[in-house]
């Protein structure tokens, strides 16, 4: 008989790893939860963007208008018109269109969050920009209408409001 009880075990045998494939049902529900979210950032980044090709073209535009040596008062009526067509035709603030004069500049000061164009050199969008031979400050005059640009958002409609609530505030005083 053998004293030791010991000597009668066997050795341990360990089982093997556990297989990588296929994960618990927590990692396929954070899969999908991830691919859907990736999904969702794409879509949304993609509708931004065409959202803006508007604003890209404008700002296109406004670079050609001031890259060709136009005259002084052919860049004043391409910037006004330019502006007139992003934000009453492409951008759907439509009441926009009607304004004119001092509330057009209004309008634009209020979606700038500046006074570039009332009191500066956007002056020339006015009224101004009808009278012969009107000198203007080109280089300032393709900044603040470039500024401009930057500022919008797509489907902004406070932006929309609070301009025309702007021209029509200064319409009332």
């Amino acid at each position: 008989m053998n004293a030791d009880p010991l000597a009668q075990l066997r050795d341990i045998y360990l089982p093997a790893a556990p297989s990588w494939w296929p994960p618990a049902p927590g990692w396929w529900v954070l899969a999908v939860v991830l691919l859907l979210s990736v999904v969702w950032a794409a879509r949304v980044a993609w509708r931004r963007w065409q959202a803006r090709a508007p604003i890209r073209a404008a700002e296109l535009l406004l670079q050609s208008v001031f890259a060709h040596g136009n005259a002084d008062s052919e860049a004043v009526h391409a910037c006004n018109e330019l502006l007139k067509r992003v934000l009453v035709a492409a951008l759907d603030m439509q009441p926009l269109g009607k304004l004119s004069g001092d509330d057009w500049l209004r309008a634009l000061d209020s979606i700038s969050q500046t006074q570039n164009f009332s009191q500066g050199p956007g002056r020339a969008l006015g009224t101004a920009r009808f009278a012969p031979d009107q000198p203007i400050a080109r280089a300032q005059l393709h900044q603040a209408v470039a500024g401009l640009l930057k500022q919008l958002q797509p489907g902004n409609v406070a932006q929309a409001q609070a301009a025309i609530r702007a021209s029509h505030e200064e319409v009332a005083r």
